[in-house]
Order: structure tokens, then sequence, then C-alpha cells
């Protein structure tokens, strides 16, 4: 489920271009002043935005004029956690214009980040690689937990045109339930084998059952002519502490960040965005399946008809699960610039996965699952 809404620090600008922006204000007020206020300061959270990004790829373009060993030795360095997220997006970018096997190691490194913009573009550059370490980065990738890396690795694979992640592609068919990504599979098979089975996203879901189903068939016996290659998938490993802040339901519950009384997803979001809106059914039941496991908490921001108008949304949408109002001091803390956003901390009070725009349920149910191994 690819969403092109604002990143956290910066990121390409074809996402940035259709971005939600979150302002610097929040509450109640009148319609018409409200509205003229949200104008303002999306401009401004571009802006800052826009900054932040240039900032970034100065400080990485910078790097350019050293010996690609060099290089690498302060790309590594920018890949930590400390750093920010636009600069390790444009790290990442820079160690795949280095043709080394240390560069390579290093993207493969830049998988354990937990922040999706970050995870995104090793994948979006595998294809840069030499074709044979473009394809083992490109099926392990496959595996990772987020649908949108999955579906931009699919891309991927379709432009390198190699059988051998046929295998993959036909397991990924096979195991992953969202719609978009089996559709995509189908479509790179088809490139891939040259074998007719195919539906269109908008034809009935019988037909499309179908067509997978034509597939998992034919793979059946097929199979012993390909040379499968099984991904070697690379999880988020890296963490952050969350910003020491307590949070404040509008029920008056009180969450510690830092000392969740279990596992915490906290969504960014705006019920005036349509992204958001798109991404709450998921996030329903993922409450309604794992509410034993997880807390989820929507955090709301620029609201124009304040808390009120947020607890009647919610109401009306069937949004069961806490909401708190978003303000300055978690805005500047979680550094946002836009929503959705989601990000989940474990019950050490650790970031542990950091989405930037709209996920599926498949995917946080993955991340859910890392969680507890």
């Amino acid at each position: 489920m690819r969403r092109g809404f604002l990143p956290l620090s910066g990121e390409v600008q074809s996402r940035c271009e259709t971005a939600h922006a979150v302002g610097r204000v929040g509450g109640a007020g009148g319609r018409g002043s409200d509205r003229a206020r949200a104008v303002s300061t999306a401009e401004d959270a571009h802006e800052r935005m826009h900054a932040e990004k240039a900032k970034a790829q100065a400080i990485i373009e910078s790097l350019a004029q050293l010996p690609p060993q060099q290089q690498l030795r302060e790309l590594e360095r920018y890949l930590t956690p400390q750093s920010p997220i636009a600069v390790r997006t444009a790290a990442v970018e820079a160690i795949a214009r280095i043709d080394a096997s240390d560069a390579r190691a290093l993207l493969r490194e830049a998988l354990r980040d937990f922040a999706s913009p970050v995870r995104t573009r090793v994948a979006e550059m595998a294809t840069r690689q030499p074709p044979e370490d473009a394809l083992e980065l490109l099926v392990d990738c496959l595996a990772d937990h987020d649908t949108e890396v999955r579906q931009v690795v699919i891309n991927g694979l379709q432009r390198l045109r190699d059988r051998r992640a046929v295998g993959a592609l036909i397991a990924l068919l096979r195991d992953d339930p969202n719609e978009q990504t089996q559709h995509m599979a189908m479509g790179a098979l088809r490139a891939l084998t040259g074998q007719p089975f195919h539906a269109r996203y908008t034809d009935p879901p019988d037909k499309r059952r179908q067509a997978r189903q034509a597939w998992l068939r034919w793979w059946a016996t097929a199979q012993r002519e390909f040379v499968a290659l099984q991904p070697k998938p690379v999880h988020p490993a890296h963490t952050q502490d969350a910003p020491d802040l307590t949070l404040r339901t509008l029920e008056g519950e009180r969450i510690a960040l830092r000392r969740p009384p279990k596992p915490l997803l906290l969504n960014f979001w705006g019920t005036w965005c349509g992204g958001c809106q798109q991404e709450l059914p998921h996030l329903i039941a993922l409450h309604q399946r794992y509410s034993d496991r997880i807390q989820v908490v929507g955090v709301a921001f620029d609201e124009p008809d304040g808390e009120p108008g947020l607890r009647q949304f919610c109401a009306e949408k069937g949004i069961r699960y806490p909401q708190a109002m978003g303000d300055e001091r978690l805005r500047d803390a979680f550094n946002l610039h836009g929503v959705p956003q989601t990000v989940l901390i474990d019950a050490q009070g650790r970031i542990r996965f950091w989405w930037v725009g709209a996920r599926d349920l498949g995917t946080l149910e993955r991340a859910l699952k890392l969680l507890r191994e």
C-alpha cells in the first residue's frame, strides 16, 4: 500500500507533492480561520521539510570528493539512529552509487533501520547494483514485513527480469493477503515467465482469485524448471528511545511513552486527512484482534472542531481505541511534518518501527509478530 505522504524529515520529491502537512496549531475555532491557518501552517511544514531535506543532501554530497572507502566510513556513521531520517535516507542513496562490496554490505545493514523511508530507499536503489547483487538484495527485501517495501521490490524484480526470482514471487503470491501485492506479483510473474494468467485490479474478486490459483497450479508442475532463491530476511533491529513524554487521552488516561503498560502503537493522523481515513479499517482491525497484546492510540492533529469534533468522528466511524489531541510538544518531540505516520514502541519504551504513510493490517501484524520474537 504505497502512499505519497509527507515523511518524517524529508523524502523523495514525488511523495512530498501529495503530502498532508501537519501545521503548528491545533484545537477548535471558527472553520474559516482554521482553514486559513491550515493553509499557512501546511506551507510552513513543507518549507521545513524541504529545508531539512536540502540540508541532509548537502551533508551527504559534501562527502563525494573523498575516496570511496573514506566516503563509506563517513556514510556508515550517518546511518546510525542518531542521524535524522532524511540524512539516513540520503546516505543510502550515496552508498548505492559506490561500486564496492563494502557498500553493498552497508545497504544490507540499512535494512535493520526501524524507519520505513530508509528501508524503502534500499529497495529502490537495489537495481543500481551489479545484477547478481541486485537480485540477492531484492529477493531478501521481498521478505520485509512492510507491504510498501515488498511492492517496491516487485517493481525492481520485474525490471531485472531474472527468472530465479519466480519462486520467491510465487511464495509472496501464495502467502501475502494484500490484494495489490498479489496483483503486482502476478504482473511481474507474467513478465518473467510469459505465462498468460492475469486479472485486472478492477476485475471482480472471483476473477482475481482464479488468476491467483492458476499461477499456483502452474507452479506446482513448473517449479522443477526454475532455480529458486530463498529470501534471507533482514528485519529492523536498530532502536531509539521514545521521547520522555506522557500522553493524555481524551478519557484522561496517562501513558508514559518510555514506560507503556504494553507495546504501544501511536497513529498520528487527522480526521481531515484522506490517507488517514483509508488506514482506519486496518487500525480498527488491529485493535479488535490484538488489544490484549498491544495498545493502539490515535493522536489527532489540527482538528478543525477540536475535541468534540474528534469524538463525534470516532463515534461515527466505530473507532473504539483511545484518542489524544496532538500538540506542539508531541509534534516537536517526534519531528512530525505530516500524517499519517505510525510508531510502534515496545514495552521497554524503545521505538521499534516507524512507518511514514498509510499501512495495511498485514504490515502491522507482521511487525507485532517480530516484536514478540
